[in-house]
């Protein structure tokens, strides 16, 4: 496997489990193989200008998008993610955090893969 270095953070990336395609970081960013630190800053600003217009498009019909967990994680709960072992997927858990952004309580990792089922 090829070490990924994230650019946002400068943490080598996670590689991807088996059956899966991306390196991750704890950050959030997400990489292909062979892909330059150029190509991950730029998907990451898509994906940034993309919750921007959708925020746009929301509130021209007059309503509201509530900020994602990795959008304001001074929320008091965050969500991390990282790669399932046994499928590739993605696992997520909650952690709960006080208002100096100290864990006070988390979760397990589960797996979002319904027919994997990894709990760590």
């Amino acid at each position: 496997m090829i070490a990924v270095e994230c650019p946002a953070c400068q943490a080598e990336m996670v590689p991807p489990g088996p059956g899966g395609s991306r390196y991750w970081c704890t950050c959030g960013r997400v990489a292909a193989a062979g892909e330059t630190a150029e190509d991950i800053d730029i998907r990451e600003r898509m994906r940034r200008e993309t919750l921007n217009l959708l925020d746009h498009a929301i509130a021209l019909r007059g309503g509201g998008r509530a900020p994602s967990l990795k959008e304001d994680p001074e929320m008091g709960q965050q969500i991390q993610t990282r790669g399932c072992g046994a499928c590739g997927g993605t696992m997520y858990k909650t952690v709960e955090v006080d208002e100096n952004n100290q864990v006070t309580g988390a979760s397990q990792f589960v797996c979002s893969n319904s027919s994997c089922g990894n709990v760590e």
